[in-house]
């Protein structure tokens, strides 16, 4: 057996590969849902910026926790961030677990692995986590101090304090000075401080929220206690919240009996073996219940959709392994910016004409939405989505990206100003909006700009209204015929909606946006359209592929092998065709 002076050499060890694995696990595994937090949000060195975050209850925490959010330009840099949030709770509860006579190595680690599980989470921000640092500080801060009367001023004249910058975290502290009096100091006038402790708490939010906050009376308990956190991470945050108080609770009775004392679990071989079997269970439940592969996926296609890196928005989305919306949306849109559209389309899942654009009627669609529009040179519309997003998300820089660009395009200048003084307000992007400021100082800039310059040609001249989940393809088309994305957009509208017949009538135009060779799916849907026709239409000017005919010939006589038993027919061709307009037309 290892001695017990060896062993307790290796705890350093032991906790540092604990954090160790909390930042390789955000720096890898979370690295696309730490850049998307950044991007949700904006920091700007401003006072408007202090006083819009202090504006509600939390706001220092909130503005203290966006202050970081802005470093997670870099994912790694975000899982530091993260990981130091996690290293100062771990730090905080063996404090307190120490002024409470508790030594457990396990136990101080539980608030860490509930914090991973949350900071897992797109809805649980970094300013949360520094509203929770905010309490835990306080309460030790509290428990550290053996003076009656010092401790009694530093609850009455601090917790209204606290409620101010850390929110519904605050609430918890209430408990755990109440049970700190009650079961660890037990003072004459105990009973009377804890009626003084829980009214000090239930009229400091009432008259905050009623006369200062201004939030509405039948909110003002619903606001403070739970985000917008589903499954796995709710329960987190209701443990998180409670496992302080929890714990003091269960702790007095068995302390009184030294059940928890430094001799509970000591540091030998058995416990440090069954310690690790109890941290490696830990993090394989996180892993597997606050990692989701899809919804890492979306953000990596979202990520590099932002840099307009057409390939590596492929590339993920090969692996995404079903049917989603938004990767639909993001990789027909990567297909035409790599030139694949017209002849890969169907090698990828696809929903119909939905495939092309994403609906107003979800919320969160107006955080992605306008990008197609943007790409189409539907100038006004993208606009409006990225004025939609921010109204609903708050100020981002994405948004003010697209208000400004847009705002270039229309020739929009003294509005366009006023959003890139916004991002100059910020660490980040502050070169780029100097940059599109000289832009606006010189206006021969804009004509060699490749995000200006393309979209200004195409600039919508005449007035229409905008169709509800539809992208006005053809409207723009009559304003600019040489609009070609709008023309493959169309195009592919008619093959996703089945519609061959409107196919036929727009496909002679190819000519008219330089097509040497009809495009593959092309063909596809003329090969079927003139068997089913039984006629031999060929665009003028063009002819088809004997591979495709070839292919064709194939798809034809395995389908009329099986024609009486369609399930087997469309195994069969889903394995050699699966890819094509054919299987597509017949089968999804």
């Amino acid at each position: 057996m290892i001695q017990q002076k060896n062993l307790e050499r290796l705890k350093p060890l032991f906790i540092g590969g604990m954090f160790i694995v909390f930042f390789i696990y955000f720096g890898t595994f979370k690295k696309y849902h730490i850049l998307f937090l950044e991007q949700k949000q904006l920091f700007q060195y401003n006072l408007n910026c202090f006083r819009d975050h202090i504006s509600l209850p939390g706001g220092l925490s909130a503005y203290i926790g966006s202050f970081f959010t802005q470093f997670f330009v870099s994912s790694w840099l975000g899982a530091l961030i993260f990981t130091i949030t996690a290293v100062t709770v771990f730090i905080l509860t063996k404090y307190i677990y120490k002024i409470h006579k508790i030594n457990n190595l396990i136990l101080a680690s539980i608030p860490v692995w509930l914090l991973a599980i949350l900071l897992s989470n797109e809805s649980f921000a970094l300013s949360q986590a520094i509203g929770f640092l905010f309490s835990l500080s306080f309460f030790a801060l509290y428990i550290s101090i053996d003076t009656r009367k010092l401790r009694y001023f530093l609850y009455f004249a601090g917790w209204p304090i606290l409620y101010i910058v850390a929110s519904r975290y605050s609430l918890p502290v209430i408990f755990l000075c109440i049970l700190h009096e009650l079961l660890y100091r037990k003072e004459t006038d105990v009973l009377t401080i804890t009626a003084l402790y829980i009214a000090t708490g239930v009229l400091t939010i009432y008259v905050l929220i009623e006369y200062i906050f201004y939030i509405p009376s039948d909110k003002i308990f619903a606001y403070p206690f739970l985000p917008d956190l589903q499954s796995l991470s709710r329960y987190a945050m209701l443990l998180l919240l409670a496992w302080y108080p929890l714990l003091l609770l269960i702790s007095y009775p068995l302390k009184r009996k030294n059940v928890f004392n430094y001799k509970f679990l000591p540091w030998n071989t058995g416990n440090v073996v069954a310690g690790t079997l109890v941290f490696t269970l830990m993090a394989v439940i996180g892993f597997r219940y606050s990692y989701n592969k899809r919804i890492e996926l979306m953000k990596r296609i979202d990520h590099y959709a932002q840099k307009a890196d057409w390939k590596k928005v492929l590339k993920a989305s090969d692996r995404y392994p079903d049917y989603n919306t938004l990767v639909i949306y993001y990789t027909n849109l990567a297909l035409y910016k790599t030139g694949q559209l017209s002849d890969n389309m169907f090698r990828y899942h696809q929903i119909g004409a939905d495939g092309l654009s994403l609906s107003p009627d979800r919320n969160v669609n107006s955080f992605y939405g306008g990008d197609v529009y943007y790409h189409l040179a539907y100038t006004n519309e993208a606009y409006r989505w990225a004025f939609e997003s921010m109204v609903q998300d708050g100020l981002n820089p994405r948004s003010l990206k697209r208000l400004a660009i847009t705002s270039i395009i229309n020739g929009d200048n003294k509005i366009a100003g006023k959003f890139l003084h916004q991002l100059q307000q910020t660490l980040f992007y502050r070169k780029w909006a100097n940059h599109y400021n000289e832009v606006l100082a010189d206006s021969s800039l804009a004509k060699t700009d490749p995000l200006i310059s393309h979209n200004r040609d195409l600039l919508v001249h005449t007035d229409f209204f905008k169709i509800a989940n539809n992208l006005n393809l053809i409207d723009l088309l009559n304003n600019h015929p040489d609009n070609k994305m709008a023309y493959e957009y169309f195009m592919a509208s008619l093959l996703l909606e089945k519609n061959l017949e409107g196919f036929v009538r727009f496909v002679q135009r190819m000519r008219d946006y330089g097509y040497t060779k009809i495009p593959v799916h092309f063909e596809e849907a003329l090969l079927f359209y003139n068997s089913y026709r039984n006629i031999n239409f060929v665009p003028e000017g063009y002819s088809f592929s004997p591979q495709t005919i070839s292919k064709f010939n194939d798809y034809s006589s395995i389908y009329m092998k099986n024609i009486n038993n369609p399930p087997a027919a469309a195994k069969e061709l889903q394995k050699k065709y699966g890819g094509t307009y054919w299987f597509y037309l017949q089968f999804v």
